[in-house]
């Protein structure tokens, strides 16, 4: 036997094995899953999902819903399939430097796991939601970023940014010389307006207040005046026609009724222009307030009362 022709069999006998091998190989990954497997996986899938991790739950859903699996198995799996599908989120990963420029020789690692190698195909990869520790490397260089994917998210930009080797700040031109100048002083800032009522409602308000007084006054001194034989609820005085005590009556009830009016006048006064001091609007002052004072005095005397005012208003 020549060698030649051995060495023809022994190649053609090789590659029928290896083509044999693969084939069973590419049988056994092709296989449907069998009852056991969906069972397990539509149960790994839902404790996945409840863990957040979407990515994981999606491959193990995918899995029991295909048509070898149990019919109750393969519906629920589908919907969950879906389900996660519309959840799942992504994101894309940019490396650039200072310049805006691309570096797509840059590695991208998620909580410390290789997720792309280089950045040059520009894919989108699914990521479970939640906070991320995204770090890339490139040329020696690592660029860490901290981020937050929120379930739905799809194709979220992520982007490094590594600095220039040749970057720096860039220098700012010299000043220019200028010519000194003399400062001009600047005007003095107007003083601030200041808003204020009118006070001439408080002088009525003070008016008011001691008519209300004096009136109190007259009412007391008019009643003190009233004889004890005389009754101010029957208007009579239990005494002889002409007798001093009838006209000490009527003078005691005519200074209280005096009093009772002067209180009433007083209390409206009061009311009224407390009133009209709030409701009035505030105005800039328009001049200094007046240095002249201002004096209300009640007064008192046998035949009556009143009151004494001085100073402007």
């Amino acid at each position: 036997m020549s060698t030649i022709p051995s060495l023809v069999r022994f190649c053609a006998a090789t590659a029928s094995i290896t083509l044999s091998g693969l084939l069973t190989a590419s049988t056994a990954k092709a296989a449907p899953p069998t009852k056991e497997e969906c069972v397990e996986a539509h149960g790994k899938g839902q404790d996945a999902r409840e863990a957040g991790q979407l990515a994981q739950a999606g491959k193990l859903f995918v899995t029991c819903a295909q048509q070898s699996c149990p019919a109750l198995v393969q519906s629920d799996c589908a919907r969950f399939a879906d389900e996660i599908a519309r959840l799942q989120p992504s994101v894309t990963f940019v490396a650039r430097d200072s310049a805006q420029n691309d570096l797509p020789e840059t590695s991208v690692f998620v909580d410390g796991v290789l997720a792309a190698s280089r950045l040059g195909d520009g894919k989108a990869h699914d990521i479970d939601p939640g906070k991320h520790e995204v770090r890339f490397s490139h040329a020696g260089k690592d660029v860490t970023l901290t981020v937050v994917i929120n379930q739905g998210e799809k194709a979220r930009g992520v982007v490094g940014v590594f600095p220039s080797a040749a970057g720096g700040p860039v220098a700012s031109p010299p000043p220019m010389a200028t010519t000194p100048t003399t400062a001009t002083p600047s005007a003095p800032e107007p003083a601030p307006v200041q808003m204020k009522r009118s006070s001439g409602p408080l002088v009525l308000v003070g008016i008011g207040a001691a008519a209300m007084v004096a009136g109190g006054v007259l009412i007391g001194v008019g009643l003190s005046k009233v004889p004890a034989n005389c009754s101010l609820s029957t208007n009579e005085c239990a005494a002889p026609p002409k007798d001093p005590a009838l006209a000490q009556a009527s003078s005691g009830v005519s200074l209280a009724n005096l009093g009772g009016v002067v209180g009433g006048v007083g209390g409206a006064a009061f009311i009224g222009s407390l009133i009209w001091y709030f409701a009035q609007s505030p105005h800039a002052a328009a001049r200094a307030a007046s240095t002249a004072s201002r004096t209300l005095t009640p007064w008192i005397g046998p035949q009556g009362a009143g009151l004494s005012f001085s100073g402007a208003l």
